[in-house]
């Protein structure tokens, strides 16, 4: 993953309710298992399997944020293993095949939490996060304009 594209998720991170966070964190790993497969066809098995163990991480972290207290989590909860499951099978087998169905949940999942997010009224899921400098340009006077965001 290119640094611009983690400034990118990181600025999305500060803005983005809880249930945002849960709909990024899905986007992130399923970049992660995309990434593993561009290395897996320029040959490079240690890239390969690094960017599954980033993925994977990833999915730990939705499995550690699951609220008991709902219905719905012991669903996540044995969804996110599976795809836990299938992708360290992929690492360890060397073979992309096992990560395509993951990819596919994570992008269901994540579509599902993007699409209600919107209705969480909850503030964003980094508290006391700062402002996000979005752009910083000079003109010819030597004076900066930027535009925070926030």
């Amino acid at each position: 993953m290119t640094s611009e594209k983690k400034q990118e998720y990181t600025r999305r991170i500060i803005e983005a309710n809880p249930t945002g966070v849960i709909a990024l964190t899905c986007e992130i790993a399923r970049g992660y298992y995309e990434d593993a497969l561009i290395a897996f066809k320029a040959g490079d098995r240690d890239t390969y399997r690094l960017e599954i163990s980033r993925g994977n991480k990833c999915i730990e972290q939705l499995i550690m944020s699951l609220d008991p207290s709902y219905a719905i989590s012991i669903y996540l909860l044995r969804i996110y293993n599976y795809v836990l499951e299938c992708a360290r099978k992929a690492s360890f087998l060397y073979d992309t095949e096992e990560l395509k169905e993951p990819m596919e949940i994570l992008a269901r999942i994540g579509g599902t939490f993007e699409e209600i997010a919107p209705q969480d009224n909850r503030t964003s899921g980094v508290e006391g996060g700062a402002e996000v400098y979005d752009g910083l340009t000079y003109n010819s006077k030597g004076r900066t304009n930027t535009t925070v965001r926030r």
